[in-house]
């Protein structure tokens, strides 16, 4: 025969079970959620480019950072030349 100080205290146990679970996955997720946001923070911005021309007339690049403040200034021949060698696949 069961008593019903056993049955809630049953209850109560299940209930607490339930309890410490859901926060331990609720902290999990947390602690996910914050090395996200540092990785998403760490990625690198693509480097933009605004094109001008010299005095000579040949096309300039001039290459920015993540802040947005020129970095370099590039002869298009130059910049082109160092995207496809950075785009190239080796082939064996």
């Amino acid at each position: 025969m069961v008593l019903n100080s056993d049955v809630s205290i049953a209850k109560e146990n299940a209930m607490a079970k339930k309890a410490a679970k859901k926060s331990a996955k609720k902290a999990v997720k947390k602690a996910v959620k914050k090395v996200r946001k540092k990785t998403a923070k760490k990625a690198v911005k693509k480097v933009s480019r605004t094109t001008h021309r010299s005095t000579g007339g040949s096309k300039l690049y001039a290459k920015r950072d993540g802040s947005g403040k020129f970095k370099d200034i590039q002869t298009f021949k130059r910049a082109h030349g160092s995207d496809v060698q950075r785009d190239a696949i080796d082939e064996d």
